[in-house]
Formats: structure tokens, C-alpha cells, sequence
């Protein structure tokens, strides 16, 4: 089908089906297509498709206002699956719902990740810390990549409206996403298998509350917040960000605290790196409290159409580059 560009909403698929309507009475086919649209894409799945399609700050913010009053007139009291319902999601996260989350298959454990709307793309920066890594975000990459080149926006409108539900009603998010943890982790029991939580897979929030609710669950992160702590359930691997002289003391600080940094480079330079001491791949798993020993977890780059700015701007490195991060953070 047609992809209608500009302000997508229910006003202009009502115009549409009104301009095919003249003229060509309502034995026109186009219709009922029309129609079954206005049908599923429900106001916020529509109020994202605008906010997406808008090209003007100010045109973002009167969409996120609207988006506010309506998310702050939801009942405290509804349920999970009323509440999905309304919103139009499936879930908020789900288990090894991406390539590189279900790979702790083969190591028996099912894993929850969260994703959501990264750095400012929902109008609110979840990722406080970002800097060179914004342009090339992993958010922009797979399937994501895939539907963008096709024209389709599914997944980006999903992740927008978890990342308002998490603005707007932190309550029902944060009861939402405990129903899911505790719902997952029963399945995974009933697999054989084990279970831990990744909450930031395209963001870097403190979801430290919710962490320490689940003593039990093995949670785990990457971060560019050099004031986020780990804890007893709780592993964090420090993310690599680029050569700004501010970020030195965080990755010595990490490093100090027993973290390990995380480094994104590029395929035809990964064998190679691999070689260097005190490396160590990060490819295998997603599971990095299971990794061992090395200072340093070398990550093979993904194409997400901006790769080549992350190259130029530090934040994906080859094998000299790599070796002059590491000779900089240990000098």
C-alpha cells in the first residue's frame, strides 16, 4: 500500500476515504481497506505515527502534551492486559524478542529485555550519558533497519509508547513490567531454564527499585552513567563512548571498580583486536555476568545506516584506534 507521508492521523485517513468516497460512491474497493485501518491503528499508535512524522520541535511537543493528558486519564487500577490493550502493545518486554538476546539460549537462560525509544527520540533523553553512540544507535539497526527501508514504522511506534508509558505513568509502567518479570521467569522455571533481565536495551534509566524488588533474578546492563552502582543481582559492563577527554575518568573508574568496557569495532578488525591482551569477545552471549576473564569486550559493529559517522566520530574503532583507546585509558 501507499505510503501516505506528513501528519499521519485519523483526520487524514477519514479525508482520504472521503475523497475516494465522491464521485466514486461507496462501491469503491478502496474503502473498506481504509476503514479496517481507522479500525486498528488506535489514538496512541496514531498520536506515535504523528510524532514521528513530525518535522517541527514545537509540532513534537504539542503531540507529547496530548499524549500526557491522555496516558495521565488512565484508572491506576487497570489491569495488565486492559492496559495493553488500550495502548495497543503485545508487551513491554519480552524474552529473547532480538538476534543477540537469544543467544543465552544456548546457555539455557531465557532473557527479558526491555526496549524502548533511545537518547531523545521520545522527546525525553533516556540516556543521559549518550554522546557520539546517538547517531549510530543500535536502535537503528535489524529489524528496525529493515522495516525503515521498507517504509514501515511498527517497532519504533511500539518502542515510543513504552518510552511515554514510562514518562507519563511510571506507575502502571513499573507494574506492568514486575507482572512481566515475575511472569517470564515462571515459564523459563517450567523450560528448565535459567532467567535474568536486561531493562536497558535501548536506553540507560535507573531501574534500580525494580532491580532490588527481585533479589532472586539476575539483572545486568551496559551504561554510560558513571554514577549507576552495581548490585548483588545487578552486573553492569561500562560502555565505550568516544575520546572526550571527559569520559577518561569514567573508564578508569570503571575499570577500578571491577566493570568492564565495552568496545564496538569493525568486523575486518575483530580477529585481530581479539588478539591483543586483556580482550575478550562479546559476540557469543548477551550474558556478560557470565563472562570472563579481560578488561576490555570487543563487540563486531552493526550496519544501522550511520555507521560511518560513528567511525568518523570515535565511537567505532578499528585495530589502531582500539589500541590507542586502551594506551589512553591505562596511561
Amino acid at each position: 500500500m501507499k505510503n501516505f507521508g506528513g501528519s499521519f492521523n485519523f483526520e487524514t485517513l477519514l479525508n482520504i476515504i472521503s475523497c475516494l468516497s465522491t464521485g466514486g460512491g461507496t462501491d469503491n474497493p478502496l474503502i473498506p481497506v481504509f476503514l479496517n485501518i481507522v479500525k486498528k491503528l488506535n489514538a496512541y499508535k496514531s498520536l506515535a505515527v504523528e510524532f514521528l512524522n513530525a518535522l517541527l520541535p514545537v509540532e513534537k511537543l504539542k503531540i507529547r502534551l496530548r499524549v500526557q493528558d491522555k496516558l495521565e486519564q488512565i484508572d491506576s487500577d487497570l489491569s495488565y492486559g486492559k492496559l495493553l490493550s488500550e495502548l495497543g502493545l503485545s508487551y513491554i518486554a519480552s524474552c529473547d524478542s532480538s538476534s543477540k538476546l537469544v543467544k543465552g539460549k544456548k546457555f539455557e537462560f531465557a532473557t527479558l529485555g526491555l526496549y524502548l525509544s533511545p537518547a531523545s527520540k521520545s522527546g525525553r533523553n533516556v540516556c543521559g550519558f549518550a554522546g557520539a553512540c546517538k547517531a549510530p544507535c543500535l536502535d537503528e539497526s535489524g529489524r528496525v533497519l529493515m522495516e525503515k527501508r521498507g517504509g514501515k514504522q511498527t517497532i519504533q511506534v511500539a518502542r515510543l509508547l513504552k518510552t511515554w508509558l514510562h514518562e507519563f505513568r511510571l506507575d502502571l509502567f513499573t507494574k506492568s513490567i514486575c507482572h512481566e518479570i515475575r511472569k517470564a521467569s515462571k515459564l523459563a522455571k517450567k523450560k528448565g531454564q535459567s532467567f535474568c533481565v536486561r531493562l536497558n536495551c535501548t536506553s540507560d534509566l535507573d531501574f534500580s527499585e525494580i532491580i532490588a524488588s527481585f533479589p532472586g533474578f539476575q539483572f545486568y546492563d551496559y551504561s554510560k552513567d558513571p554514577n549507576r552502582q552495581s548490585m548483588d543481582n545487578y552486573h553492569l559492563t561500562y560502555s565505550w563512548d568516544s575520546f572526550s577527554k571527559g569520559r577518561l575518568p569514567f573508564y578508569r573508574q570503571a575499570l577500578e571498580r571491577g566493570q568492564k568496557i565495552a568496545f564496538p569495532v569493525v568486523k575486518a578488525d575483530l580477529d585481530r583486536i581479539l588478539a591483543l591482551p586483556n580482550t575478550l569477545e562479546m559476540d557469543s552471549s548477551d550474558l556478560r555476568f557470565l563472562d570472563g576473564d579481560g578488561n576490555y569486550g570487543i563487540l563486531a559493529i552493526k550496519e544501522t545506516g550511520n555507521t560511518s559517522q560513528g567511525i568518523r566520530d570515535g565511537f567505532m574503532l578499528d585495530y589502531e584506534s582500539f589500541k590507542k583507546a586502551v594506551a589512553w585509558i591505562e596511561g
